[in-house]
């Protein structure tokens, strides 16, 4: 018997390879740089990895890198939070459409193109340069399993047709300050995104790294969702997981992440990163100031969301 997911999945693996191989023989440092509204997009090499940074175009500095990419290992997702996301496969396990909205280098669509053989993944980034980039420094090559549209990701989700529902929305869009533009943090945003979702759906939200707000966003996204689950992460990410789905205790959690961990054979560890996802009541430094807290609406942005 020939197993053809996994022949087609070998064979995606070295078509990557083979675009991203002129790489290696790039010298470190920066080899792309273009200015792109406000912003300065630049591919830095480091050895065997490549960064893609969006920096402020007056001073050229930023402390955010919006991805990573490992030239040897294409499918190996760097960062603590992008492999936090993928714990909304714990509520579905076999998604056939997935949303992300914010693209950079486009190491999240990429492993749920490559796992997902059956899945349709939709992204939006409002960067045309960006996803350029991806396309020509980190191996990206869109096909009819894998899209991106060139607009605002809020408008486009309003553009969809409602009764084809998404088993998964991710938002990972943010400036390089670290703030989610406000539009993606408001109740009436969120409450599009529940339109959308299936019913055992997940909407993944990372929250990045201005944590003054933080705690606003989540009691936002409880408004409209029944269950919140949170990983604040050491590296300044919040990562925040909603469905209004039955609640989850931590050993269902970590038994449903070994179980895909096992299956897709991954790299790195989901069931490390499921220990760290914790309910609102064991965040004591949150729930002392819950009932002071906004909720963020599109009429109003909080003084000081954007200083």
């Amino acid at each position: 018997m020939t197993d053809y997911k996994g022949v087609r999945q070998t064979s995606n693996l070295a078509l990557i390879h083979q675009q991203i191989n002129w790489l290696h023989q790039q010298p470190d440092g920066i080899i792309f740089q273009q200015n792109s509204g406000d912003n300065c997009i630049a591919v830095k090499k480091m050895q065997s990895f490549l960064l893609l940074l969006l920096a402020d175009r007056e001073t050229l500095s930023t402390n955010v890198a919006q991805s990573i990419l490992d030239l040897n290992n294409p499918l190996n997702l760097i960062f603590p939070y992008a492999r936090a996301m993928l714990l909304a496969l714990v509520w579905k396990h076999q998604p056939k459409n997935i949303y992300i909205i914010g693209f950079g280098g486009g190491s999240i669509p990429r492993f749920f193109h490559h796992y997902f053989a059956d899945a349709m993944v939709e992204c939006t980034d409002i960067d045309p340069t960006v996803v350029e980039v991806a396309r020509k420094f980190f191996g990206i090559q869109f096909d009819d399993r894998l899209k991106v549209a060139i607009q605002d990701g809020r408008e486009y989700l309003d553009q969809q047709n409602p009764t084809v529902k998404k088993d998964i929305i991710i938002v990972d869009a943010g400036f390089g300050s670290g703030y989610m533009p406000y539009r993606l943090v408001t109740q009436e945003f969120y409450q599009l995104c529940k339109t959308h979702l299936s019913m055992a759906g997940a909407l993944v939200v990372n929250l990045f790294h201005k944590q003054e707000f933080n705690a606003a966003a989540v009691k936002t996204i409880q408004t409209v969702f029944a269950q919140i689950y949170i990983c604040n992460l050491e590296t300044s990410n919040c990562i925040v997981i909603a469905t209004n789905t039955p609640y989850l205790a931590k050993n269902e959690i970590f038994l449903k992440a070994e179980l895909i961990q096992d299956f897709h054979n991954l790299g790195f560890s989901l069931i490390e990163m499921s220990l760290q996802f914790k309910k609102l009541a064991e965040l004591p430094e949150w729930v002392k100031n819950w009932e002071t807290l906004p909720i963020f609406t599109d009429a109003e942005i909080p003084a000081g969301y954007l200083d």
